[in-house]
């Protein structure tokens, strides 16, 4: 099937085909005969990067490329159609259910496809890691906030002199509240010392 004259259900229909017999041939005994066979016929070396998948996905659509950027563009359709189909396995979504999931909202090649890439990566993760980046995330939140902090002036007599806002971002929150401290301690400070005058 040719990826640019097929409709969307079209190419749904052929990834659930080649899902059904990349099953299908992981279970067989015959598996590396098959494989040796389907890359003899994709005509091109398998790199260490290439799985059995890639392999069986490509017979199942042509994804075309004659120009450097349509290779490209393929080269990527692919990665995105063995991607979506590894999530399908690792949810246990049988082959005959793919299209019907699909029909769903929310659901689809690129949603899978990025389900995918986001489990890859938790999984590679620590689970440190993934705090420290939870944390970071909650930070750049809190520093881009903007904070008011009013400062008044009094003179000896207790009348206000005068009351300035000030706008401040790129702080966190335990940082402004000692910030805040600071700046009541001077105001008490300011105060004895005009009661003192």
């Amino acid at each position: 099937m040719n990826i640019r004259k097929a409709s969307d259900a079209q190419h749904l229909e052929a990834i659930a085909l080649a899902y059904a017999t990349y099953v299908q041939v992981s279970a067989s005994p015959l598996k590396s005969a098959i494989m040796a066979e389907l890359e003899t016929l994709s005509g091109r070396k398998r790199s260490r990067t290439t799985l059995d998948l890639h392999l069986i996905v490509e017979r199942f659509v042509s994804y075309g490329g004659e120009t450097p950027a349509e290779r490209l563009a393929a080269r990527k359709l692919i990665s995105r159609d063995v991607r979506a189909i590894q999530h399908l396995e690792s949810a246990k979504v049988l082959p005959s259910r793919v299209q019907a999931l699909a029909a769903t909202p929310g659901q689809g090649l690129h949603a899978w496809a990025r389900q995918r890439a986001v489990a890859k990566r938790v999984s590679a993760a620590p689970t440190d890691a993934i705090a420290a980046a939870q944390r970071a995330k909650a930070e750049a939140r809190q520093r881009a906030l903007v904070h008011e902090v009013s400062i008044t002036t009094r003179r000896p007599d207790g009348s206000r002199e005068a009351k300035r806002r000030f706008a401040i971002t790129g702080v966190l929150g335990a940082e402004l509240a000692r910030l805040r401290r600071c700046l009541k301690t001077l105001q008490m400070v300011a105060k004895c010392e005009a009661s003192t005058r």
